[in-house]
């Protein structure tokens, strides 16, 4: 039974919700639309994951070729790890291959730390240096070339009372030249012989024109590292300037 409006006020009552029901629907409409043309299409979602997924494959191929067998090792065990992270911030359960712009964003964002490990090692090349004349006195050297991406020299580390030498490989992860040592003269148990190499005892950081060394602190297993050297650029046919600050002046 249909029910007719029998007054004026009961039009503009019926008026008002059926302008309600209107807005109501039109904006339900707006939003579907909206969310669809936001939306990609699922071939335009996985053309765009492809492509950084292509990035990736390549940066990790170029980068996995350059290393020796320890370094592709870590390389692989890292790339795992990242998987796992990746599924995990974008909510994907192990084991499947979800292609959606969580997923793409952060393949593009291990492509571009792998690419730029490919050609961040350039500015490290070269001879570096520190030394003092306090106490015993204290010298240390590194003779830096690029293999890239990999970072390949010899070191020296000592003071007027006994010293060590030896060669290095380093590798690039963070932002961070992490390093390997191994020793050319009598080991006293810190790195090997060469050419067997440790395991990561130390990172390089370049800053503001010299070269941070840390070392590692406590079991290389922990990952804690201390500040321990800063080392300048070693000009040719000279010397850095010494360190004059003592450890008691500090």
């Amino acid at each position: 039974m249909l029910c007719y409006p029998r007054s004026y006020s009961d039009i503009r009552a019926f008026t008002g919700v059926f302008m309600r029901v209107l807005s109501l629907l039109g904006a339900t409409a707006l939003a579907t639309a909206f969310a669809a043309s936001a939306a990609p299409a699922p071939q335009e979602a996985n053309a765009a994951y492809d492509a950084q997924d292509i990035r990736l494959n390549a940066a990790y191929k170029k980068l996995s070729q350059s290393l020796d067998d320890a370094g592709r090792k870590a390389l692989r065990n890292e790339e795992r790890q990242w998987i796992i992270g990746r599924d995990t911030a974008c909510k994907v359960s192990a084991g499947n291959l979800v292609k959606n712009e969580c997923t793409t964003t952060q393949t593009s964002f291990r492509a571009d730390e792998l690419e730029k490990r490919l050609g961040g090692s350039t500015s490290l090349a070269g001879e570096w240096a520190y030394r003092s004349d306090c106490g015993f006195g204290h010298h240390a050297e590194m003779s830096l070339r690029t293999t890239a991406p990999q970072v390949e020299g010899t070191w020296s580390d000592g003071s007027r009372k006994d010293g060590s030498q030896g060669q290095l490989k380093g590798q690039w992860r963070d932002g961070k030249l992490f390093v390997r040592f191994c020793t050319e003269d009598s080991p006293d148990g810190s790195y090997p012989a060469c050419p067997a190499f440790s395991d990561v005892s130390g990172y390089l950081v370049p800053y503001g024109g010299q070269l941070v060394w840390y070392r590692t602190s406590g079991m290389p297993a922990e990952g804690k590292f201390n500040k321990y050297l800063v080392l300048g650029r070693k000009p040719n046919g000279g010397d850095v300037p010494k360190d004059t600050k003592c450890d008691s002046d500090r």
